[in-house]
């Protein structure tokens, strides 16, 4: 933690009789995108039903200077893209003109079109892509998400007043979108197997199915 912006928490989250302060910076970094850094910033104190904390985490740029406005999260979007498309494409050509999966050799599965023949590579990459799609809704869900403000202030000091006096960030409204999205994406995976009839969505739109081989 730079001192610079150690003393400037200190200012603006002053220390109260029995409270203890934790500063640290953490980096996560994903395949394919940069490292996102952090401020993580916190006061534990002892109450009588044990030990109590408040926790204020911000992005932070290359220079540690806290950044408080909308993060766009473009570079974890294309990552996410990326990512996908090359299982779906593996996962294509692992199944397209005849061939297998490990998966589906061992347990005596094929796709086939619905007449019957082997689909093609683009066939099944379609299918496979659309098998995934739900992935790519949570991730349009974080870009979208990221083009608005996450706080109600983009003023740090004032951020860090409004922590001191017991402000926690509530994001119930990104909360309960992703919940609806993972209720979307079970039905969208397993309700076909529920009320089975051949095919799953995605080899509906396809026209593809899987069959015992």
């Amino acid at each position: 933690m730079p001192d610079q912006l150690a003393k400037r928490i200190d200012a603006g989250w002053p220390l109260r009789s029995g409270e203890v302060r934790i500063n640290q910076i953490c980096e996560v970094s994903q395949i394919g995108s940069e490292k996102q850094r952090y401020l993580q910033t916190g006061v534990s104190r002892q109450t009588d039903n044990g030990t109590s904390g408040q926790w204020l985490t911000i992005p932070v740029d290359a220079d540690d200077n806290p950044v408080i406005g909308p993060v766009f999260v473009n570079s974890s979007v294309i990552s996410g893209i990326v990512n996908i498309a090359f299982l779906a494409f593996a996962f294509a050509y692992f199944s397209a003109n005849g061939r297998r999966t490990i998966g589906k050799k061992l347990l005596g599965l094929r796709v086939q079109s619905v007449d019957g023949k082997s689909p093609g590579l683009g066939t099944d990459f379609r299918r496979e892509i659309l098998k995934f799609s739900p992935y790519l809704f949570f991730i349009a869900a974080a870009f979208a998400f990221s083009l608005f403000p996450v706080f109600p202030t983009e003023d740090f000091d004032a951020l860090l007043r409004m922590s001191r006096d017991g402000y926690t960030l509530l994001n119930n409204g990104a909360a309960t979108f992703n919940i609806i999205l993972g209720i979307a994406a079970l039905i969208w995976w397993f309700l076909p197997f529920i009320f089975w009839r051949g095919q799953t969505f995605y080899d509906r739109i396809c026209a593809c199915k899987v069959v015992k081989s």
